[in-house]
């Protein structure tokens, strides 16, 4: 699955603006805007409460983990850092990379029922999100996922979300291996703002009260 949150349409100016990897220390702090960013977003909407605090603490509890997972992993997450802040971050599904199922284990089952009360809030319309963001048929082998991609609501509509997607395009192009880039937005700006950058919307999925939009952006040096 993967979801995006707070883009924004233009770059504009990315002054004093660093991509980098995570780290260790930038975890909890890129966990946090994770929240901020998706606490709006409309499939987060669609089937969790996000007025509760305690949703928004499990939020966190399960980005948290997701980052780590994939630091322990050795996927790649990229942040946007300004200043020492994190401004944005995106999570990438890179399939050459494995990721054990023990560690999976290991860094979900101590936090277990306080997730649980989390994913299942509102267990039919999750049920029906993650039906909706399964991948489409046929999209060629290998590609990346952007599981995540979330700017923070203070840094929206500044470039960061821009200049995330643009070191993911790099890493693709650099790599004719790799057919291209997956993902998925519940948002119609968020759809304009990767059609702007060369992604092709493969799929809508209507739900009612949110749909979804499945993009698929071609490498050019693929093959």
């Amino acid at each position: 699955m993967g979801r995006t949150a707070g883009n924004g349409t233009p770059d504009g100016a990315c002054a004093g603006l660093v991509i980098a990897a995570l780290t260790p220390g930038l975890v909890e702090p890129a966990a946090c805007m994770l929240v901020e960013a998706f606490k709006s977003e409309e499939a987060t909407n669609y089937h969790l409460d996000t007025r509760r605090p305690a949703t928004l603490q499990r939020m966190g509890i399960i980005y948290g983990i997701l980052l780590r997972l994939f630091l322990k992993s050795g996927r790649p997450v990229f942040i946007a850092l300004r200043d020492g802040e994190v401004e944005g971050a995106l999570v990438l599904t890179d399939p050459r990379i494995p990721v054990s199922k023990r560690r999976i284990v290991a860094l979900i089952l101590p936090k277990l029922l306080r997730i649980h009360a989390h994913v299942t809030s509102r267990p039919i319309r999750s049920l029906r999100i993650m039906t909706a963001t399964r991948h489409p048929q046929g999209l060629t082998k290998p590609y990346f996922t952007v599981e995540m991609l979330g700017v923070h609501p203070d840094h929206q509509g500044k470039g960061v979300g821009g200049a995330l997607l643009r070191a993911v395009q790099a890493r693709g192009e650099s790599d004719p291996t790799v057919s291209g880039i997956y993902l998925n937005t519940a948002s119609e700006g968020n759809r304009a703002f990767y059609e702007n950058r060369g992604f092709d919307t493969l799929r809508i999925e209507d739900l009612g009260a949110v749909k979804v939009y499945h993009m698929f952006w071609q490498n050019p040096a693929f093959g």
